[in-house]
């Protein structure tokens, strides 16, 4: 029977050599994620309204909500339809957006729509469905009730496509912004 050679180097050159790989690894800085939007936020004018969508970081880290602002021009109400709004990623449809306070258990059936009064402006944190982590229920403000937390926004091209409706009219808006991320040593 053959006895194997090893290959690793014996004595002092060896001891010089782990002690050389522990040396080099252990002074490895960590790599950081550094986000930018490119816009930093999109909007659209039109006559019977103006709207913002902005994404916002999460403690300072990454991006994982858009803040929503619908100025509503018109001497008419108007409404933001939700089953009609819709979150895109890269040109793909994503599905819905939602928002603390929504029981994204019961999303399976319509939100109501929300009302924005002539003259006002309605402001809003939002985030895909998608995109949202569950919290243990012992985490949760009401108990039995399931919550949830945004998670991380994908880098690439992040759509809102806003839908208002006034009477029987309804419009639609894409909104986007390129979420951009780059390695970087701390």
């Amino acid at each position: 029977m053959r006895q194997g050679r090893c290959l690793l180097p014996s004595g002092r050159l060896g001891l010089f050599f782990v002690l050389l790989t522990l040396a080099v690894t252990s002074c490895a800085q960590p790599v950081k994620e550094l986000w930018r939007a490119k816009p930093p936020f999109q909007s659209v004018t039109r006559e019977a309204y103006v709207i913002e969508v902005q994404p916002l970081k999460v403690n300072e880290a990454y991006y994982g909500v858009f803040l929503l602002r619908i100025h509503n021009r018109s001497p008419q109400r108007l409404e933001l339809d939700w089953n009609v709004t819709r979150y895109l990623h890269n040109g793909k449809d994503e599905g819905p957006l939602v928002f603390q306070g929504v029981d994204p258990e019961k999303l399976q059936g319509a939100m109501a729509p929300t009302p924005i009064a002539a003259g006002t402006t309605f402001t809003r944190e939002i985030f895909p469905l998608r995109t949202i982590a569950f919290l243990p229920r012992n985490e949760v403000a009401e108990p039995g009730r399931r919550g949830f937390t945004p998670g991380v926004l994908p880098a690439g091209e992040n759509t809102i496509q806003v839908a208002l409706r006034q009477g029987d009219r309804l419009w639609q808006e894409r909104l986007t912004v390129q979420l951009q991320v780059r390695k970087a040593q701390q």
